[in-house]
């Protein structure tokens, strides 16, 4: 396992309490805690129909596994970044988890630009690390480029006498930034992105509320394990697992096997109950204490958005996007947590910090030890084994039925 952490503090304005946004997210978050009160006085969950289960191919099948590198993370719109991975004019951020290395920047009138990250003399990558720049030059021989991926210098032209250097500007891929949502395509000169349509209207208004393009990343490490990507998906997709895997971790904060699921297409929303919210569970809804609980926001078919609290009335906003690795047994996660814009008047960063590196330390030790040792005995199960989703673990039903769908779509 490797990881690597960069910090990032921010700056924003503190939104006000009276805001569009912030009515609608307090109306949101308060309508999913009810519900989950009620499955926890009922001592319900929200279930499937039946059960259902999957082939170990799903997971350890090597063709299939191109297959969905190539249909749901390059054909398809991918979630890059937030806004406030690369705020201001002249920031950069390096995209290279869905195969072609993708440079992501800001230009000087703030707008996002993608390009396939490559010098268009031969090939070299361009930019190594994310900094703020006026113009971005290659180290191997200096080919320089502004902001808009204009080929402005080289070095030696006259050894370049009749080349159209309007042909040799970077290769943009399709880029969409909508309400801080970062995503591309990785198909050079693909066909634009429109992020409402592909997250659905209803979903779309969800994150909206969130005013994510006012979160500041704290900050990012990065997790390698040795598992089928969907494998280590699949523990971000239920709470069934609190009491076993994480009693003394998650489990002392969240109940187990109740959870509150919305589903908007291939997207969901799904609220596992918080401890503390038994401590109010019989009193009168007026009786509440406000929360800045939100649930998980997953963003088909990699991201999952932990929008939850820190002890003192904080909140937090903890992104994981999980991507294959190079093989099918093989994955690779980044965790970022943010600041909330409605955070923003508060300065110091380590509630925030000390919340990431508690997560990072959860997944990387607890969830993923199991999908590591799960997915080397699905290598080895007899030929009619199939794992099995229990209704009680109806977003991971969806989930793959809806990878499923896409693909047997593609094939067609």
């Amino acid at each position: 396992m490797s990881e690597e952490a960069v910090i990032t503090a921010g700056c924003g304005q503190h939104a006000g309490e009276g805001s569009e946004w912030t009515v609608l997210r307090r109306e949101s978050h308060n309508n999913l805690r009810r519900r989950t009160i009620a499955h926890i006085k009922g001592r319900t969950t929200d279930l499937a129909e039946a059960p259902m289960t999957v082939s170990t191919a799903v997971y350890t099948d090597p063709v299939r596994f191109e297959e969905e590198k190539r249909v749901l993370f390059r054909e398809r719109p991918v979630l890059a970044a937030l806004t406030g991975d690369l705020p201001e004019p002249g920031d950069t951020f390096l995209f290279d988890e869905v195969g072609p290395p993708i440079l992501l920047v800001r230009n000087k009138a703030g707008k996002v630009n993608a390009f396939l990250n490559m010098c268009t003399h031969r090939a070299a990558k361009l930019v190594t690390e994310c900094k703020r720049r006026n113009r971005m030059s290659c180290k191997f021989h200096g080919w320089t480029f502004d902001l808009d991926g204009k080929a402005v210098g080289v070095p030696g032209a006259e050894g370049f006498k009749g080349i159209d250097m309007a042909q040799r500007n970077l290769i943009p891929v399709p880029v969409a930034e909508w309400h801080g949502l970062i995503f591309v395509r990785a198909v050079p000169n693909g066909e634009p992105i429109d992020v409402e349509a592909h997250l659905g209207q209803a979903f779309a208004r969800e994150l909206a509320h969130l005013e994510l393009e006012k979160a500041r990343p704290m900050k990012t490490t990065r997790i390698d394990v040795n598992s089928n990507w969907k494998y280590a998906l699949d523990t971000y997709g239920e709470g069934y697992h609190f009491a076993t895997l994480h009693p003394s971790t998650i489990g002392a904060l969240a109940l187990s096997n109740i959870m509150t699921y919305d589903n908007y297409g291939p997207s969901h929303r799904m609220a596992m109950p918080r401890a503390e919210f038994m401590d109010y569970a019989d009193k009168p809804e007026s009786e509440w204490p406000d929360t800045n609980y939100g649930g998980l926001y997953y963003i088909f078919p990699n991201v999952v958005i932990n929008c939850n609290n820190i002890p003192g009335g904080k909140q937090f906003y903890g992104m994981s996007r999980l991507f294959p690795g190079e093989t099918v047994d093989q994955a690779t996660t980044l965790i970022t947590t943010y600041k909330p814009g409605h955070m923003q008047h508060i300065p110091e960063t380590e509630p925030w910090t000390e919340m990431h590196d508690f997560i990072h330390k959860v997944v990387s030790t607890e969830d993923y030890s199991v999908s590591r040792d799960g997915q080397r005995n699905m290598s080895y199960a007899p030929a009619d084994f199939k794992p099995v989703l229990g209704a009680n673990e109806i977003a991971l039903q969806n989930i793959h039925r809806n990878i499923e769908a896409m693909l047997d779509a593609a094939r067609k």
